[in-house]
């Protein structure tokens, strides 16, 4: 073996080390443009994001087939739209999951999604170990022919690049005005000023958050698992679920949800009037959530009961009873959706009322879902894929939503509906939903829309105007999106004086 080949390991993985830290050191230094002067995130994340992902696909090898990486860069294409829509906890968790997730899946791992999910949304925490051990793996290889690795020879063939690249530079310097107020600005007094405790600290938490995309780990292959029998159902666990037990759990269950379901057929779908002293917003508020949390237990029961190779799944006479009780729980959540309409119709719309009705629809289209799996006899991984899609779906779709925009439409459409009469318009909560609500009342703070408000009211919407349009005025590029966009047409078509009448209870508080 020669003597450039004995040493040509410890060169390889000062290279390899050089290389990676250069792409990390490059990401780092964008997260710092983007994020490190205090500027509102905007379209700076999904900028990032996609850099992240170029990141990826540069610095790794790409282990799909031409056909999934076109499939997996629309899919990151539609996350980071919601991002571009708007940046919320929500839009960052749908784009964030699935940049994450497609590392792995472009890394070859194919394992079942929920582990591969787990495991992709534990990469960030895992980058210092990561870039810890692969320094020291770098340095521990190069220190074993340390006198090859620093040889006079791989000096001197920096010489000429970097020489010639100096000369170069400095005709640059001359020919563009450009060029040359660049390197006016690289002032090295500068250099302390810029250098200090927090930016070091996030420099380093950008490698360390960047570094798995660098340098990305596959799976080992793991040995595949002996099939076997399934295991049979414990003596107890069939004493409590087997075809006896879960016949006359569904005979009372049955009874109990058809007692239940018909108080509600009669006062809340058929108008029977109440007793005394109650009334249909009361008696609607007090079991809307009560009754989702019995039809989840109902679902659970089923499943557990249902489950597939167990002694109650192929029961004839039992596949009836969990239909009907399935239909009664489906009833249920539309009781419970019900309910929670007629107490919106009496005291209005909030977000968490209007979280509680896509919850709910998430509920009932989970017990259609256990209907479709006992008729079509399928597996509960096939349940989990069919209700993670569905839950993947609307997250996706919320992205776009925009609810402080649609709570305080509704309360406002049905206030005017009233002619301003009937239940007080909560000014209040309308300005704490923040500027995505703005263009909802834009009109009526500026005095334009029908049934204006008292001075101190309108004030009060007009002081979040006024904030939202000296944020939008103040705004950096980085923090663009579609919604401040629009945001920014309402305002431009809604002008507020300069001193509108009726502010001074709203300074006040």
């Amino acid at each position: 073996m020669t003597t450039d080949a004995r040493f040509r390991p410890a060169r390889a993985s000062l290279s390899w080390l050089a290389c990676k830290a250069g792409l990390a050191l490059a990401a780092a230094g964008l997260a710092d443009w983007l994020f490190f002067n205090s500027h509102a995130v905007g379209i700076s994340l999904p900028l990032f994001l996609a850099a992240c992902a170029g990141l990826l696909v540069a610095a790794n090898p790409v282990r799909v087939p031409a056909r999934l990486q076109l499939l997996y860069g629309l899919a990151l294409v539609l996350a980071l739209a919601a991002l571009v829509e708007n940046v919320s906890w929500l839009s960052l968790l749908v784009a964030g999951a699935t940049l994450l997730y497609l590392v792995r899946l472009i890394a070859g791992n194919r394992e079942p999604w929920p582990a591969g999910l787990a495991r992709s949304l534990g990469l960030p925490f895992v980058g210092p170990l990561r870039l810890a051990r692969d320094i020291s793996r770098a340095f521990r290889l190069a220190s074993r022919r340390r006198r090859a690795s620093v040889s006079a020879a791989s000096l001197a063939a920096w010489i000429v690049p970097v020489f010639l690249s100096l000369v170069f530079l400095g005709l640059f310097d001359a020919a563009n005005p450009l060029i040359h107020d660049w390197l006016r600005a690289l002032d090295p007094a500068r250099i302390p000023a810029l250098i200090s405790v927090p930016r070091v600290a996030f420099w380093l938490a950008a490698l360390c958050l960047v570094w798995p995309l660098v340098h990305m780990r596959r799976a080992r292959r793991r040995a595949a698992p002996v099939q076997s029998a399934p295991p049979e159902d414990l003596p107890e666990v069939s004493a409590l679920l087997g075809p006896p037990a879960v016949m006359r759990s569904l005979v009372l269950f049955n009874a109990l949800f058809a007692i239940q379901s018909g108080l509600d057929a009669a006062y809340l779908w058929g108008g029977l009037a109440l007793p005394d002293g109650l009334t249909y917003a009361a008696y609607a508020h007090r079991g809307a959530y009560a009754l989702i949390v019995t039809a989840l237990l109902a679902a659970a029961f089923v499943l557990a009961a249902m489950r597939p190779g167990g002694p109650a799944e192929a029961s004839r006479r039992l596949r009836p009873l969990v239909l009907v009780f399935v239909a009664q729980n489906v009833a249920l959540v539309a009781s419970s959706i019900l309910r929670t309409a007629l107490y919106v119709e009496a005291y209005g719309l909030t977000q968490l009322r209007l979280a509680a009705f896509i919850w709910m629809g998430l509920v009932g289209l989970g017990l259609l879902l256990i209907v479709v799996q006992i008729i079509g006899r399928k597996s509960n991984a096939w349940l989990l894929d069919a209700n993670a899609i569905a839950l993947a779906a609307t997250l996706y779709l919320c992205c776009f939503a925009n609810f402080p925009y649609i709570v305080a439409r509704y309360n406002l459409a049905h206030w005017q509906e009233r002619d301003g009469m009937g239940p007080v318009l909560d000014v209040g909560y309308l300005a704490s939903l923040g500027p995505d609500a703005l263009p909802a009342y834009a009109g009526i703070a500026a005095a334009t829309g029908p049934h204006p408000l008292p001075g101190w009211q309108r004030g009060l919407l007009q002081r979040e105007q006024r904030a939202a349009a000296h944020m939008l005025d103040q705004a950096d590029w980085r923090s663009w999106t579609l919604r401040n966009w629009r945001l920014k047409r309402v305002l431009d078509a809604h002008p507020l004086d300069e001193a509108p009448a009726g502010t001074a209870p709203a300074a006040a508080n």
